[in-house]
C-alpha cells in the first residue's frame, strides 16, 4: 500500500513538468543557449527585459562556475542549485506572485469539523481527496500557468504545527534558517494533486508573513534527475 502511494505521489509531481539540467562548467554562453530553447525566452532584448520583471533569476546572469543545476518549467525558471563549492543550495523562483491569483480553499467557522481529520490526513501523508478547483476565469488568465491548477488551503480555524509539514526546529528551511526560536506559524497550504508544494508562513517576532516553496517541494528538486 506504502509503494504504490509513493508511486501515485511521484506520478503527480511528475506532472508538474519541471526538468533538472546539468549546467555545472558550462559558459553563461551555453546557460543562455539551454533556455532559449523555451518559448519563455525571446530573442528580442526588449521583450526579455520585460520578463525578467516575473522571472526574478535573469539566465543572462549565470554561469556554470557558481551553478551546477538549472530547473525549468515550460513557462518559467523555477530556479538553480550551487555547485559543491558554493554549498550546493537551492535558489529558488521568489513565488508570491505567482501564488497571489491562485485561489484558496477555505475551511469557515461553521465547517470547522470538517477541518481536523483534512489535517490528520496531511499530517499522516495521506492522499488527499479534493472536490474543488478553481474555475474563476480571471485567475486563469493571469495567474502563472504552472500554479493555475494548485489548490489552497487557508487555515482559519485550526492550528497547525510547523513541524507536521517539514518546518521541524531548528528550521533547515532556507527562507527561516535564521531564526533561532521555534515561533513559525502555517496560515495556508498550497497543493498540486495531494503534493504539499508551498505554504505560507507568519513570524510573530518579526511580525512577517513569507509564502515559500514547501520542504517536500525542495526534496522533489534535489531528486530531480537531471539532463545533460
Amino acid at each position: 500500500m506504502v509503494f504504490a502511494v509513493e508511486i501515485i505521489k511521484n506520478y503527480i509531481m511528475n506532472k508538474l513538468n519541471i526538468k533538472a539540467f546539468r549546467v555545472e562548467g558550462k559558459s553563461k554562453e551555453a546557460i543562455i543557449n539551454l533556455v532559449s530553447q523555451f518559448p519563455f525566452y525571446a530573442a528580442d532584448k526588449e521583450v526579455n527585459c520585460n520578463k525578467r520583471k516575473r522571472w526574478v533569476i535573469n539566465p543572462e546572469q549565470l554561469s556554470g562556475e557558481h551553478i551546477s543545476k538549472l530547473f525549468i518549467h515550460d513557462e518559467m525558471i523555477v530556479g538553480f542549485e550551487f555547485s559543491d563549492s558554493f554549498g550546493k543550495d537551492l535558489q529558488l523562483h521568489f513565488i508570491t506572485r505567482e501564488l497571489q491569483l491562485v485561489e484558496v480553499y477555505e475551511f469557515p467557522l461553521l465547517a470547522s469539523h470538517k477541518t481536523i481529520p483534512f489535517m490528520k490526513k496531511i499530517i499522516n501523508k495521506e492522499p488527499l481527496q479534493f472536490h474543488w478547483k478553481n474555475t474563476i476565469q480571471l485567475h486563469h488568465k493571469f495567474a502563472h500557468p504552472f500554479f493555475r491548477n494548485v489548490l489552497g488551503f487557508r487555515n482559519t480555524d485550526f492550528l497547525i504545527r510547523p513541524e507536521d509539514v517539514g518546518l521541524t526546529f531548528p528550521y533547515q528551511h532556507p527562507e527561516f534558517l535564521k531564526v533561532k526560536e521555534p515561533v513559525l506559524l502555517i496560515e495556508n497550504l498550497y497543493f498540486k494533486g495531494s503534493d504539499l508544494i508551498a505554504y505560507k508562513v507568519f513570524n510573530p517576532i518579526a511580525y512577517e508573513y513569507k509564502m515559500v516553496w514547501s520542504m517536500a517541494f525542495y526534496e522533489y528538486l534535489k531528486n530531480l534527475k537531471t539532463i545533460h
